[in-house]
């Protein structure tokens, strides 16, 4: 009678068990691998995964970017200095030659670093 083929855990207990695992199985124990290596990043990143969730559902916050006329306003300044100024703000980010977008997220940090 043959030996039941290694787990996962019989491999990461004793990897030199993987000459024991029949090629069949080997597709499925990295599949296993694989969704273990993704769920362990995830908890390294602190997203919360569940089996049958669609990807992205607890996704880190995405940078919001304001268009000119929404960070003039969170900065108190017109859209033509941001303009202006643009090349020096570090939350600028330039899209293309004519689109001009600002980080909330790193405008709200040089606000927070700025004397009142």
């Amino acid at each position: 009678m043959l030996a039941p083929a290694p787990t996962l855990v019989d491999l990461a207990r004793d990897p030199e068990r993987t000459a024991d695992v029949p090629l069949s199985a080997v597709p499925s124990l990295m599949a296993q691998a694989a969704a273990l290596q993704a769920a362990l990043a995830a908890r390294l990143a602190g997203i919360s995964i569940t089996p049958n969730e669609p990807v992205g559902a607890h996704a880190p916050d995405v940078e919001r970017l304001l268009t000119p006329p929404e960070a003039a306003a969170l900065l108190g300044v017109t859209v033509t200095w941001l303009y202006r100024h643009a090349g020096r703000l570090p939350f600028a980010r330039r899209l293309s030659r004519k689109a001009l977008r600002f980080s909330e997220a790193g405008l709200r940090r040089w606000l927070a670093t700025r004397k009142p």
